[in-house]
């Protein structure tokens, strides 16, 4: 059944609350290792629904349309971040997958040594528990809004002194996420800013003939066998144990509005994505592709940097700072296309796939 575009008045002729249709729950998770992580549940009622795990950053975990999964879930599934170890690959082991996880804020990328600071695996930032949390609904006229916000502070004695300040919002019946987080140094030194959004698709959107679609400028495989096979850089393959994980980089071109953009297209479930991202402040983006069995994932991952450590941003002299004080806003949106006419009209702007 399509969604029905009525006014406030005959949306409340027809039900008692919104929650009926449109609306955030919070609760609190329990047993395993999810025991007590806090999360809020989103649903806009045309079939779109996601989880916002509180305690991993405000992160997106499992995302749905019309009960279809559109990401991946590594099999830890959530996880609490108490269970994070340190060390340099250690962010693995506690890795959900999910719909995104922020990498950052102060490093991003491989595990490096940078002016003596040991820097491990994509930063702290999705391992950090979320404060001044808040859900609303709202009209806007005949539109309504479901919002979520909260603080994410990466901060420690004698070091950075970070603020992530996010918002998610949907509108009741589009299919359409929209993130705009606000990065401050509340600090008196400047700090290096690195931020990567790990956007994982996965089964049943990712599947055996899946096309990718890109508006980059240039392309710089990470990996000896990522440059070996950059020609089937967009050809999905049914899971193989057989198959490395690899990455490639992106500089991104931007259209006239500063938008630039990645798809994930599968015709046969007429079913696609897009990510649209700011690149006057995301001006990358990393492309990683891990076709095992299990691990059967797509990162699609709008970024400020190149993956391969921050000591290397700093001595290509890419590496992007906060002043004290200085804020930083970034945005994505995640949208959703449902059916041949509407993944049609998404890819008109790519010279192709890849």
């Amino acid at each position: 059944m399509a969604f029905q575009n009525l006014t406030k008045k005959e949306w409340f002729e027809r039900v008692g609350h919104m929650g009926q249709i449109a609306g955030a729950k919070r609760y609190i998770m329990q047993e395993g290792k999810k025991d007590n992580v806090k999360a809020v549940d989103i649903w806009n009622g045309s079939g779109l629904a996601f989880t916002v795990i509180c305690d991993r950053a405000s992160d997106l975990s499992s995302m749905t349309y019309k009960g279809s999964s559109l990401c991946w879930l590594s099999n830890l599934n959530v996880s609490s971040p108490y269970y994070k170890r340190p060390g340099d690959y250690e962010w693995n082991n506690n890795f959900s997958g999910g719909m995104f996880a922020t990498c950052g804020m102060n490093t991003a990328g491989v595990p490096c040594k940078d002016q003596d600071e040991k820097l491990e695996l994509h930063g702290p930032i999705s391992n950090l528990p979320s404060e001044e949390v808040s859900c609303q609904t709202y009209w806007e006229g005949d539109d309504y809004w479901i919002s979520y916000t909260a603080k994410i502070y990466q901060a420690r004695p004698f070091g950075e002194n970070l603020c992530l300040t996010r918002n998610i919002r949907v509108k009741m019946g589009e299919n359409i996420v929209r993130v705009h987080d606000q990065v401050e140094n509340l600090g008196f030194v400047k700090s290096p800013f690195m931020i990567v959004y790990h956007i994982n698709f996965g089964y049943p959107l990712l599947d055996e003939g899946t096309k990718l679609y890109l508006t980059y400028d240039k392309r710089f495989p990470t990996s000896e066998w990522a440059a070996e096979s950059e020609d089937k850089i967009g050809v999905i393959t049914r899971p193989d144990d057989g198959y490395k994980a690899r990455a490639y980089n992106h500089t991104m071109g931007a259209d006239e509005n500063g938008f630039a953009y990645a798809a994930i297209v599968n015709e046969k479930l007429g079913l696609g994505t897009t990510i649209k991202f700011d690149a006057r402040q995301l001006d990358q983006l990393n492309l990683w592709k891990c076709l095992q069995r299990s691990n059967y994932v797509l990162g699609v991952e709008p970024c400020n940097c190149r993956t391969w450590g921050r000591d290397r941003e700093r001595e290509e002299n890419h590496l992007v700072y906060l002043e004290p004080f200085e804020q930083k806003d970034l945005y994505f949106e995640i949208q959703i296309h449902d059916g041949p006419y509407e993944i049609a009209q998404a890819v008109k702007r790519y010279n192709g796939s890849l």
